[in-house]
């Protein structure tokens, strides 16, 4: 399923449910005395729904803090990303000798060093790009003597989601993953060096650079901007999963409201 279909799909089910469960806060169903057990019988429902809509709500917006950080980080990432493409095409003119482009290799480098430090950010206590492996950082840059600007990932590939409601079927479209495994974002320049993402790109970038390889430094041009892509339309994502959370919550919290009511 699409991330476009989950969020319409997300989308009709908080209207059909709340929709239902406002008419039963409301009476409105119970329109004849043989409707009253009815109706009476959904309300005990809903009730028991009520006791635990309180921890969906939290839930929710922890998530929904969670991944609007994910999705500044990544914006983040993709300004770097872009100030290095912005350096790959300035070197990549013919007029640059060796020393300029030793000179370059450094600032790529310490771009590369700080988008590592970007995707080991926390939030709180907990790492936010290693997949459900949130106690380390989920991104090491190797040995400069054995591993130069190789970043390795040591994150796993499990995901948390976060529960928007009460129903079966409304669970099912209305799950969202709370964690990325990095990896799938910004690559892992050790086990896939000619992947089209952020470190295996910058690696090739910054060795492109040291090596004085005109042919490499133009290459690095698409491929850095292919990373920008990739990350831009991942961000994206959180975006939306951001905003359909924020729906969430204030839809329930309107529901509970109305049955305190």
């Amino acid at each position: 399923m699409t991330d476009r279909s989950l969020m319409a799909n997300h989308d009709r089910a908080t209207e059909k449910l709340y929709e239902a469960e406002r008419q039963v806060s409301s009476g409105k169903r119970a329109d004849t005395p043989g409707d009253a057990p009815e109706a009476m019988s959904e309300v005990l429902r809903v009730n028991r729904s009520l006791a635990v809509t309180g921890q969906i709500i939290q839930n929710a917006r922890e998530g929904a803090t969670r991944i609007s950080l994910m999705e500044s980080i990544l914006t983040q990432i993709d300004n770097v990303m872009i100030r290095a493409k912005g350096l790959a095409i300035r070197q990549a003119n013919g007029t640059m000798d060796a020393e300029d482009r030793r000179i370059a290799a450094e600032e790529a480098a310490r771009l590369l060093e700080q988008t590592v430090a970007l995707a080991n950010t926390r939030g709180g206590e907990q790492y936010l790009f290693g997949g459900t492996n949130i106690s380390i950082p989920p991104f090491v840059l190797g040995d400069p003597q054995k591993d130069p600007f190789v970043v390795s990932y040591q994150g796993n590939h499990k995901s948390s989601t976060i529960q928007q409601g009460f129903t079966p079927s409304f669970r099912q479209a209305g799950l969202l993953k709370t964690t990325i495994s990095g990896d799938e974002v910004l690559g892992d320049s050790g086990k896939n060096p000619d992947a089209p993402l952020v470190f295996p790109a910058l690696r090739r970038f910054v060795m492109g650079l040291r090596a004085n390889d005109e042919a490499a430094i133009h290459n690095a041009i698409g491929e850095l901007d292919l990373a920008v892509r990739s990350v831009s339309e991942r961000a994206a994502v959180l975006g939306t999963y951001e905003r359909s959370l924020r729906s969430t919550i204030a839809r329930l919290e309107k529901y509970r409201t109305d049955l305190r009511s």
